[in-house]
């Protein structure tokens, strides 16, 4: 006989988009199900430096400036999906972090004992692939903890 597959710890990384809203409506679902936590993640790409320079002036400021913008979009992109899970009274975990997406998709999982992640199957730069979004692609194909894709 089979064990039952118990999740205590779902990902469910956001970047705000449509696509990514269904899944975060997914991760609810499957974390009431298995009354686990969710863990809302946003990644902050890096912007590269060549259309700013790094030294002071107004060009510096406007780094800061994009810098900042990301950050805001991700803390609104994580309290949004703790916003809809406290509606089932679900622990929630918020983060943040900078780098490749599915480079930092994989690793919170692995630093955090993720048990699955729930992700769309296209973001904001999806429009370019026709199955998969490159980085829905890339964290199924480098997970070692089960990815359910999710269609707008």
């Amino acid at each position: 006989m089979l064990d039952e597959i118990m999740y205590d710890h779902i990902l469910v990384p956001t970047d705000g988009s449509n696509p990514a809203t269904a899944a975060v409506e997914e991760g609810i679902e499957l974390a009431r199900q298995n009354d686990a936590a969710i863990h809302a993640l946003y990644v902050v790409e890096p912007i590269p430096l060549g259309q700013f320079s790094a030294g002071p002036g107004p060009a510096s400021s406007e780094w800061g400036d994009v810098v900042e913008e990301q950050r805001n979009e991700g803390d609104a992109a994580t309290s949004d999906v703790a916003d809809r899970a406290s509606e089932y009274d679900l622990e929630v975990v918020e983060a943040i972090e900078h780098g490749k997406p599915h480079v930092q998709i994989i690793e919170y999982a692995n630093e955090h004992d993720i048990d699955a992640i729930v992700m769309g199957t296209h973001g904001r730069s999806g429009a370019n692939r026709l199955v998969l979004g490159s980085v829905t692609e890339n964290v199924v194909r480098k997970s070692e903890v089960p990815v359910l894709t999710v269609r707008e």
